[in-house]
């Protein structure tokens, strides 16, 4: 080297290396079970609870089914969902179709005792679990409007075991009702006295759970959608911004997922999706991602929980079942976010009902005082699996990080009026 030239500079070959890709978070940091039902042995015993009986008289639900096994369950099934990594944060419980007398408009008649017990039976439970419940949506008489619903609330609120559970609380935990319209005939919502009942809700800071059912053959079908709609548009004329009802439609609304789905799609998963882009136009509407194992064939859901159970599942194989079923579901998922963004999509397991479709006859019951013959690992695997599904499909389709955290939690937070 010649005198008075320097040398050229050692470069640092990291300069020349691409910056390290972020790791994809694929679970969410917490998750609240925004769905799931609840009964005793004397609700039972009394008949205060008819579900069992109008399920078919299945026998996986023919036993009691109460918070502190749903927390047993939940503990085991955690450690499944999301490799472990994800915390529980609380659970919603949903009614359970007590008893009532539909043509009872002021509780005179004891038309509405079953469903003022069963908020009483569940408040009760939760003052002595461990189990965080963090919201109720009981039954209302909203197809009576305003008075009957100004009158049962009254009588709701009245409840000890409820009051003492929203002093320890620090709120008061009814956020949203519901009123079963899954089997109810055609316009029976768009009627003048449910739709002033519904308005009545929003102006209570109440929401509202609307279960409907677009595969049922005497109901319209996914005209459902469209008269779901045309009911919300009704409510919220004259809704002042701040007093809308929330509607939250639990199930997806049970889409079609027997078949596996191809292009073109059937007439009837065309019309749902076109319905669901309708309907996400309307303001304030939530999807409730929960019970699609219900929709789906139960010989799949038999075979993609072995799958799950075993581990094949993770193999990610095309022509077995969980795939399949992770494909049915991602049919109506996909343009569901692409509709109502991750914004606006919760998370619920609909417990105990898909123990029918998992778990064998003899687990009449979740806890081994009422069921001697209980698995608890298949319990909570059970759980588990339907979690598990939505977490793939929801990753599958580009989900990761804040927006699973969403899905998981903030938006059932959200939706329900949580902190």
């Amino acid at each position: 080297m010649q005198q008075g030239k320097r040398a050229p500079p050692k470069l640092d070959l990291r300069a020349f290396q691409a910056p390290p890709t972020p790791s994809r978070r694929n679970h969410p940091d917490g998750l609240v079970d925004t769905h799931i039902h609840l009964w005793t042995q004397e609700q039972l015993a009394t008949g205060r609870i008819k579900w069992p009986v109008r399920e078919g008289g299945l026998p996986q639900l023919s036993g009691p089914h109460e918070l502190d096994a749903y927390g047993a369950v939940v503990e085991g099934g955690m450690q499944l969902v999301g490799g472990g990594k994800s915390e529980y944060r609380g659970v919603v419980f949903v009614q359970a179709e007590a008893e009532h007398d539909d043509n009872d408009a002021d509780g005179s008649t004891g038309g509405w005792d079953a469903a003022l017990n069963e908020v009483e039976t569940v408040c009760s439970a939760a003052l002595d679990s461990k189990v965080p419940l963090l919201a109720l949506v009981p039954w209302a008489p909203v197809h009576h409007g305003r008075a009957a619903l100004s009158l049962f609330h009254s009588r709701l609120l009245a409840l000890p075991s409820l009051q003492a559970l929203a002093e320890r609380l620090g709120y008061a935990p009814v956020k949203s009702f519901r009123y079963l319209l899954q089997d109810s005939p055609p316009g029976f919502f768009q009627r003048d006295a449910f739709v002033d009942g519904l308005k009545w809700l929003g102006e209570q800071g109440y929401a509202f759970d609307m279960t409907l059912d677009v595969t049922h053959q005497e109901t319209g079908r996914s005209k459902v959608l469209e008269d779901a709609i045309d009911a919300i548009e009704r409510v919220r004329e004259g809704q002042e911004p701040g007093k809308q009802t929330v509607f939250i439609l639990d199930h997806f609304a049970k889409p079609p997922l027997t078949a596996d789905p191809s292009f073109p799609r059937s007439a009837t998963l065309t019309a749902y999706i076109e319905a669901l882009y309708q309907l996400a136009l309307v303001p304030n509407v939530y999807l409730k991602l929960s019970a699609l194992l219900d929709s789906a064939d139960r010989e799949t859901v038999a075979a993609a929980f072995d799958e799950f159970r075993t581990g094949e599942y993770k193999r990610e194989r095309k022509d077995e079942a969980y795939d399949r079923l992770r494909s049915r579901i991602c049919a109506v998922l996909e343009p569901a976010i692409e509709a109502f963004g991750e914004s606006r999509i919760l998370i619920g397991s609909d417990w105990p009902m898909f123990r029918a479709c998992t778990l064998p006859p003899t687990s009449t019951s979740p806890a081994a005082v009422h069921c001697s013959s209980i698995d608890p690992a298949a319990e909570s695997a059970a759980w588990a699996f339907e979690m598990q599904l939505y977490l793939d499909c929801l990753t599958g389709i580009g989900l990761e990080g804040d927006a699973l955290d969403a899905v998981f939690e903030g938006n059932a937070r959200r939706a329900y009026g949580l902190a």
